[in-house]
């Protein structure tokens, strides 16, 4: 099998012109709930890593493109017609050789798919890339339980009336406030820990301002 090495097509970003909404498919739990299926659905460009486009595939759609080092595909790169990128290097996951990619194509504001559930150890490693990424790129989780961010700063999200907001520091954060939400912080100190969790909006909109950054999970409405 030709092994196209990703840090070569990095270096060399592609003629293509992808067409937006960006998806990126990743290898775990594959969208099930109505919030997904509606991002997957409208995608015009779908990204997958490595064994998701089997799924993807299995779910009558194909993928445009494939990313990792195909040790969990059962497809062929002679029997696949779209780009097919291989790096079989062990020292990023497929996510971040995936974003990687994205960011040497130009390729912002992607949304990710199945980045959450099966594995735990994989889903908080990608929840990390998401931590990592988030200043590189404009990216966004949305798993069959929340859509998730990563970020620091001020930012004003929607919300339904009663939707469960959760706030997790992801190091020792100096200060966030909040507004919007039932139980409201005041420029407090925020460990990384469970106490932000269940939280919930109070009307169509809140906003976080945190001096350090925090992955947030809008949870859909059952």
């Amino acid at each position: 099998m030709e092994k196209i090495h990703l840090i070569s097509a990095m270096n060399q970003p592609m003629d293509n012109q992808f067409k937006t909404p960006f998806m990126l498919l990743v290898n775990g739990e594959f969208p099930t709930h109505p919030v997904p299926l509606r991002f997957l659905n409208s995608a015009e460009t779908i990204i997958c890593t490595d064994g998701s486009a089997d799924k993807l595939l299995a779910h009558g759609r194909t993928p445009d493109v494939i990313i990792g080092d195909m040790d969990s595909t059962k497809l062929k790169k002679n029997d696949f017609k779209s780009e097919w990128i291989s790096s079989p290097k062990q020292n990023k996951t497929d996510l971040q050789k995936t974003l990687d990619w994205c960011i040497a194509n130009n390729l912002n504001d992607v949304i990710v798919l199945g980045a959450m559930g099966k594995r735990e150890d994989h889903s908080l490693g990608n929840l990390h890339a998401l931590a990592e990424y988030s200043s590189k790129i404009d990216i966004t989780f949305v798993s069959n339980f929340a859509v998730i961010y990563s970020f620091k700063g001020k930012r004003t999200f929607s919300s339904l009336k009663e939707q469960q907001i959760s706030i997790v520091a992801i190091e020792q954060v100096r200060s966030i406030s909040t507004s919007g939400l039932k139980y409201e912080l005041n420029n407090e100190q925020f460990p990384p820990a469970c106490n932000g969790i269940s939280n919930e909006a109070e009307n169509d909109e809140f906003s976080i301002n945190t001096s350090h950054p925090v992955w947030l999970f809008i949870n859909h409405i059952e």
